[in-house]
């Protein structure tokens, strides 16, 4: 496992947290662009300060994936790390 800083400091209020995640997911999150770290770090925070089920959430994050452009197809390279 490594360790993921996260750093939120575009957004205010916010401050710089670790998670620890998978090597393949820290591998993934390091070749990120600062437009998808902010995505992740925004759906991060509404996850964890909402009492919502998880599907009332996944499915937010879906829609708001795309609405910023992300494809399925794009996802799929995301996840395979191309």
């Amino acid at each position: 496992m490594k360790f993921l800083l996260i750093t939120l400091l575009y957004i205010c209020n916010m401050k710089m947290i670790t998670l620890e995640v998978s090597d393949p997911i820290a591998e993934k999150v390091a070749r990120m662009s600062v437009n998808e770290r902010k995505a992740v770090a925004e759906m991060l925070d509404r996850i964890l300060s909402q009492r919502r089920s998880l599907d009332d959430i996944m499915k937010e994050a879906s829609e708001q994936a795309r609405k910023n452009g992300l494809t399925p197809e794009k996802l799929e390279e995301l996840l395979k790390g191309e």
